[in-house]
């Protein structure tokens, strides 16, 4: 499978790409790419590129960018709000939902949350999560990166007014069954609990329908994998666009 990158819209003119010092390393180091070598680049807003590796220029390698295909954000886009859980494993969240095509991660603290991020680890751990989302997208040869947001709070992330369902383990209604009350939309939002779970007046608080993943209580950064699938075979999202 030939290589895949993601280059700043800006770094691209109509018959050339620069790729970054990380990708320049990556593609000469460690893939001895040769001129003329194909690739494909993106410009992480729905553009994909064939190109063919033409030469390093000022310690930075330039493509030369064939065909080109755009693809159209899906519909509906979703957004995952997600407490924080211990450790790093939103890392994991992250590059996983990835994979999974959400547009936009929002990280939050809860009331439950057993992690709480003053403000200059709030500011580093943002950073980590874009630049794992950026890799994630490079790996599963994605067209467009999800947005992962500042560090907000859970009763202020569902304020846009988005419908969607929040998954709770405390609710008598299947998530299939909440997703079917939910009202048509080009955009939808998943709220995921803590590992300590969500308190009844924060699901209140969303104004959405909740829904249980099942009789067994799932860990935190696992809910969030499940829902995004679930939802995305609900709305028959995981369909080839190409066939």
């Amino acid at each position: 499978m030939i290589p895949h990158f993601l280059v700043d819209p800006g770094q691209i003119s109509a018959q050339h790409a620069v790729l970054g010092d990380e990708d320049t390393r990556h593609l000469t180091a460690v893939l001895r790419a040769r001129a003329g070598d194909e690739m494909t680049v993106a410009d992480g807003e729905g553009t994909i590129y064939a190109a063919r590796f033409d030469r390093v220029r000022d310690g930075l390698a330039v493509v030369v960018l064939g065909a080109s295909r755009y693809q159209p954000p899906e519909r509906p886009s979703v957004t995952v709000v997600h407490a924080l859980p211990k450790q790093r494993k939103l890392d994991g969240v992250v590059q996983r939902l990835t994979e999974l095509g959400v547009e936009r991660i929002v990280p939050v603290h809860s009331e439950r949350s057993q992690v709480v991020l003053d403000e200059r680890k709030a500011v580093k751990a943002v950073a980590r999560w874009r630049s794992i989302a950026v890799a994630a997208a490079k790996q599963s040869r994605a067209s467009r990166v999800p947005r992962v947001t500042e560090v907000g709070d859970w009763r202020e992330a569902f304020a846009e007014g988005l419908p969607g369902v929040v998954c709770w383990e405390e609710s008598a209604t299947g998530f299939r069954a909440a997703l079917d009350g939910v009202p048509v939309a080009d955009r939808l939002v998943i709220g995921i609990g803590p590992e300590g779970g969500l308190t009844h007046e924060e699901v209140e608080a969303t104004g959405l329908a909740h829904g249980s993943l099942g009789p067994t209580v799932l860990r935190t950064e696992t809910a969030a994998l499940v829902a995004v699938a679930a939802l995305r075979f609900h709305y028959g999202l995981m369909e080839n666009p190409d066939t």
